[in-house]
């Protein structure tokens, strides 16, 4: 069977070509308009040498260009590689060198660190890809298991995983999230602040509305305020977010006089959204939040708290969405019984194809059609999944994953360093906040915190900057000699506390 998540488009272009696919600050653009600048930049690709199943990288925030870009991609027969614009040239630099790609495009500021990498890249907006039309030619040949987008995750080890997800996964997801989830139709009207290069923003928001053939508002940037009063003016029927976002919205002021009921829906994602804040949301806004469970090896969420005809649990991630099968098992590969701790392992339709080139990795991940999610959970005995903690040491701030091992390299390379760690510590507003530990080189010689933290600049995104540096004598370890993060987190909490 033929999949090709291009469909999205071109169907609703042929159904209902005039109406508006897409808002931005920069102009609107109907199915219509959509398709044929979709197709005019696949043929300007295919001029500038891209092959089907090359994959092309670009760079670019939230806007037209990136929808135009990522659309003309999947037209020329190639794959997507959208990267987070906010990462630091060398981050990027790392990403480009391991998936190998035939073009890169990238926002204009972002050419001279690319450069001094050695990265050869062409500035995306200044190129002509986006500005033209053309007749739309056939959608390229694709099975549910042929890879539609790779999309990056910082790995444990320090190497970017490329992450394969294919038309089947995509299809599957934004179905789940279109109809399952939310039951759009072509007169919902979503928020567009979240990141299209992440997979959240690409697979729950931008594909699960594309699909239903709805309309999409892109904002370039969250503010509070400003999304509320959008939310009035543009009749906003659905909102999605991380937790940072409701948070600062649950306390933000409101226009005088504005019209927020055709508000409907709210989703939650990225990280676990704190009880209080989901109830001062829903009982400000009178809308309720969805929060679910996922992560982009699924293509990304498998389970979630319905809206229509089921029960909902505060607290939980919800249950399975159609085809899903969850299981918690214990460290001999046991299913543990209901209400029991263990490893969370799905298996289903968006279960990825595997990371692009770390065969090793796959096999570790991927096993006889399950997905190994490495965070520790329970499913109570109507089948809903609690997410209780994380066995990896990933950190999520403000939406964002951010791997210890990333900010700890960068602190071994500066001078009077001898051991250092990075932890998550509880913040009110982000979820958590960064901060490292370091033990100096040199007794008395102690390093200078904040000109740890100012070296450090440019070096990282800033949301994986640590917020704060601690000094001390030796980190804390267990029996085996390894860091004992359990008791680092502690004495964080002590130190830092909670802020808010």
């Amino acid at each position: 069977m033929t999949v090709h998540i291009g469909n999205f488009v071109r169907y609703h272009a042929a159904l209902r070509p005039q109406h508006v696919a897409v808002v931005s600050e920069a102009g609107s653009l109907t199915y219509a308009q959509l398709e044929r600048r979709a197709s005019g930049c696949a043929r300007a690709l295919a001029a500038l040498g891209v092959l089907p199943a090359d994959r092309v990288v670009f760079a670019l925030n939230n806007g037209l260009e990136w929808l135009l870009l990522y659309q003309g991609i999947l037209r020329a027969g190639a794959v997507p590689v959208p990267l987070n614009p906010l990462l630091a040239g060398p981050e990027l630099a790392a990403i480009i060198q391991d998936c190998a790609p035939r073009l890169v495009l990238a926002r204009p500021d972002l050419l001279p660190g690319l450069a001094a990498s050695g990265i050869t890249a062409q500035d995306a907006l200044a190129s002509a890809l986006t500005a033209i039309e053309a007749e739309p030619a056939p959608l390229p040949v694709a099975s549910a298991d042929s890879v539609a987008l790779m999309l990056y995750s910082s790995g444990s080890t320090g190497r970017p995983k490329g992450i394969q997800l294919t038309h089947g996964n995509i299809f599957w997801n934004a179905q789940a999230f279109a109809f399952d989830l939310l039951r759009l139709t072509p007169e919902d009207r979503g928020y567009g602040v979240l990141p299209f290069s992440h997979v959240f923003g690409h697979t729950c928001l931008m594909s699960a509305f594309l699909y239903a053939g709805a309309t999409l508002y892109l904002a370039p940037r969250f503010d509070a305020a400003e999304a509320l009063a959008t939310i009035a003016r543009e009749r906003i029927t659905i909102f999605m977010g991380v937790p940072t976002m409701y948070w600062t919205m649950a306390d933000a002021p409101l226009p005088e006089a504005a019209d927020i009921s055709a508000w409907r829906a709210s989703v939650s994602g990225g990280q676990a959204l704190p009880e209080d804040v989901h109830r001062r949301f829903e009982s400000r806004f009178n809308v309720l939040i969805s929060e679910g469970y996922g992560m982009t090896e699924l293509s990304p969420s498998v389970t979630g708290n319905r809206f229509f005809g089921a029960r909902r649990k505060p607290g939980s991630a919800g249950q399975p969405y159609l085809g899903v099968q969850v299981r918690i098992l214990d460290d001999q590969g046991q299913d543990v019984p209901a209400g029991a701790l263990g490893e969370i392992v799905v298996s289903g339709p968006g279960v990825a194809k595997g990371y692009f080139n770390q065969p090793e990795l796959t096999a570790q991940t991927f096993r006889d059609g399950w997905l190994y999610s490495g965070d520790i959970g329970r499913l109570d005995e109507d089948g809903f999944l609690y997410v209780v903690d994380r066995k990896k040491e990933m950190i999520i701030t403000g939406g964002y994953n951010v791997y210890p091992r990333e900010v700890e390299e960068l602190l071994y390379s500066q001078p009077g360093i001898l051991e250092a760690a990075a932890i998550g510590v509880p913040d009110e507003r982000l979820g958590e906040r960064i901060v490292a530990f370091l033990v100096p080189s040199q007794q008395g010689a102690a390093p200078v915190p904040e000109a740890v933290l100012t070296a450090l600049e440019g070096q990282l995104a800033r949301y994986k900057l640590p917020r704060a540096v601690h000094v001390l004598d030796a980190l804390p370890r267990n029996a085996t000699g390894k860091v004992d993060r359990i008791r680092l987190r502690a004495i964080g909490r002590e130190i830092f506390g909670q802020k808010t």
